[in-house]
């Protein structure tokens, strides 16, 4: 997705659960790395999301090594035709834990860049399996209709009180200092959010005008990108009273506006 490559993660010494095995060549990568451990046995498959970059080999892989497939439900209006819920095996749920080498991970909802984002927490080492909770190669994108900013902030500030020192995210290499690096995505999302408002209380303004205006470098073919998060950063701000559309059309042809003393967004 956007060019990243994903990153798969086996985790265990004796026995192995496989975390995301990311797009279609997936499926031959990860039997190499299984082969390369000594083709220990595999308890699962666990799927922090069902975004194919992270999903497509998951039901390949399944029926390969004979494993269950594990997902949170929340991810049903995002499954793809790689993966239908029939294809799940266990529901993933919040505070679920799994346990493997005597070990154990914490299955932490942390919904916002996807609905039922998982994340997997070991408390011991306070490494977080972030799937797109945050990435290595800087911001994650909140997309809707399933993305929702008012979620993901809500997950970055339970990451936060979670304590965690390392991040192995979906992209991009670990993150150390897990605490700093929430702080400065908090901080960076409140910012942008900031700008958004100002821009619309300057004048009503569309979301291309906007995307114009606070991502003047953007790249061509990521312009439908940075507007789908400015609408995310709008729709909070539309729940929280302070914007609203100046008619209900597809939102990102109408113009916004901050709403006035009086005035219901």
């Amino acid at each position: 997705m956007a060019g990243q490559p994903t990153n798969a993660y086996l985790v265990g010494e004796r026995e192995l659960l496989i975390v995301d095995p990311g797009s279609e060549p997936g499926v031959e990568l990860i039997q190499q790395a299984l082969a390369a451990r000594g083709d220990l046995p595999v308890r699962a498959i666990v799927l922090t999301h069902a975004h194919p970059d992270h999903a497509q080999a998951a039901v390949p892989l399944k029926r390969l090594l004979g494993v269950p497939l594990l997902l949170h439900p929340g991810n049903r209006p995002i499954l793809g035709k790689s993966l239908t819920w029939d294809e799940v095996d266990q529901e993933l749920a919040d505070g679920m834990v799994l346990e493997i080498d005597g070990g154990r991970l914490e299955a932490v909802l942390t919904p916002g860049h996807a609905p039922g984002h998982i994340a997997l927490f070991e408390p011991s080492s306070g490494t977080l399996l972030a799937g797109d909770l945050v990435s290595g190669n800087g911001t994650v994108g909140i997309f809707p209709p399933h993305g929702s900013m008012v979620e993901y902030l809500a997950s970055l500030a339970r990451a936060r009180a979670l304590g965690v020192g390392l991040f192995l995210p979906g992209h991009g290499p670990a993150i150390q200092e897990g605490a700093a690096r929430l702080d400065e995505y908090i901080a960076h999302r409140l910012n942008r959010e900031r700008e958004v408002y100002e821009r619309i209380a300057r004048e009503p303004a569309t979301i291309e005008a906007i995307v114009i205006d606070l991502y003047p470098d953007v790249l061509p073919q990521f312009r439908r990108a940075a507007g789908a998060t400015v609408l995310a950063h709008l729709q909070k701000l539309q729940a929280e009273g302070r914007v609203r559309p100046e008619e209900e059309a597809e939102p990102f042809t109408t113009r916004w506006r901050a709403t006035g003393a009086g005035e219901t967004a």
